[in-house]
């Protein structure tokens, strides 16, 4: 009988085959020095794989409670209790006095203001280039200027 390659070795060591097939490749190992060197590499190589797949899959070390002192936990209600409400209304106050609202009432220095709107209903299978750009242009003193981009 000839000798069998690595991938068919490969599958008698998976069990791949049948029983019939199983029965004469084990029947040819027992005669063959060569073929078992063979399955015996690689064995080893998956043993090898093995062990490093098992040592990026290791269990989570248990995590212990934490105890904090009766002074840590006092200190940590005066916190939430006091400290954190303070410093949200401190950061609101300065989001409110930050804000530029005269700025938003602005318009540009040539005195035109730019609108847009969407005037049909949007599918939203459809891409955004089916449907026309319309841009609205106002000027100072009130001529409307309308372009349709298709």
């Amino acid at each position: 009988m000839n000798c069998f390659n690595e991938e068919q070795l490969q599958q008698y060591l998976d069990n791949e085959y049948g029983q019939e097939e199983m029965e004469a490749i084990g029947h040819h190992l027992e005669t063959c020095l060569a073929c078992t060197k063979s399955l015996a590499q690689l064995h080893q190589r998956r043993m090898l794989l093995k062990q490093s797949l098992d040592l990026l899959v290791t269990k989570q070390p248990a995590i212990p409670q934490l105890i904090l002192s009766k002074k840590a936990d006092k200190q940590r209600r005066f916190a939430v209790r006091y400290l954190l409400p303070l410093a949200a209304a401190a950061g609101l106050l300065l989001l409110v006095l930050l804000q530029p609202w005269a700025d938003s009432d602005k318009t540009p220095d040539n005195g035109q203001t730019l609108q847009f709107a969407i005037s049909e209903e949007v599918d939203a299978n459809k891409p955004v280039t089916d449907y026309p750009l319309i841009i609205t242009v106002v000027d100072p003193d009130g001529n409307v200027t309308q372009t349709a981009i298709y």
